[in-house]
């Protein structure tokens, strides 16, 4: 049951020694895409869900109906008019049930442990979630990453709002290089 829930998760089609990202899939989307080929232009400024800082990144959500998660979020360079995707999410929330989350994700871990030997796993443990505005104390998240020779990383982590356990969740995101790369310059070190 494990392994077929996982591979409804990713919908991948890729051996077990790829070493390409853009192998695998979230709701039939891959990075290096052309969001243009699920939404038209139109549909992708309208649900465009989140701006970073600096505009570099914007972030759609891809509204096409799912068995599995409960939201799907791609992000993509702000200026570029041929829309590559440079990121996936698909989250499945866990209404006030962050243990019922973690015990998901190791489940998640597990397969992917399994199949991609050759990447690089890192399991960050419990960090503090840092959240600008009134954000509530002890948030938090507890991240697993698996690096990709190349630089791309899949991750796998569950999220705990303390003021919003409702919305508590398992993110599995897709990210290039060039995405893992950026998050890690504007990420807010955790201090345990």
């Amino acid at each position: 049951l494990s392994t077929y829930l996982f591979l409804i998760l990713f919908s991948f089609s890729a051996p077990s020694f790829a070493d390409d990202i853009s192998d695998f899939q979230i709701e039939g989307v891959s990075i290096g895409d052309s969001l243009l080929d699920y939404m038209s232009e139109e549909e992708i400024k309208e649900n465009v869900g989140f701006v970073y800082e600096d505009k570099k990144f914007t972030v759609s959500y891809y509204n096409k109906s799912s068995e599995v998660y409960d939201e799907v979020a791609i992000e993509y360079k702000s200026k570029d008019k041929t829309y590559k995707i440079h990121g996936v999410q698909g989250v499945i929330f866990f209404e006030n049930n962050i243990e019922g989350c973690y015990k998901k994700q190791d489940e998640v871990e597990k397969e992917i442990s399994s199949m991609f030997t050759e990447t690089k796993k890192k399991n960050w443990g419990i960090l503090k979630l840092h959240l600008k505005g009134e954000a509530a104390e002890g948030s938090m998240y507890k991240p697993i990453s698996f690096g990709f020779n190349n630089g791309d990383a899949i991750s796998v982590s569950c999220y705990h709002y303390s003021d919003m356990p409702q919305i508590d969740n398992l993110k599995i995101s897709l990210s290039s290089k060039e995405f893992v790369n950026y998050i890690k310059h504007i990420a807010e070190p955790a201090n345990n």
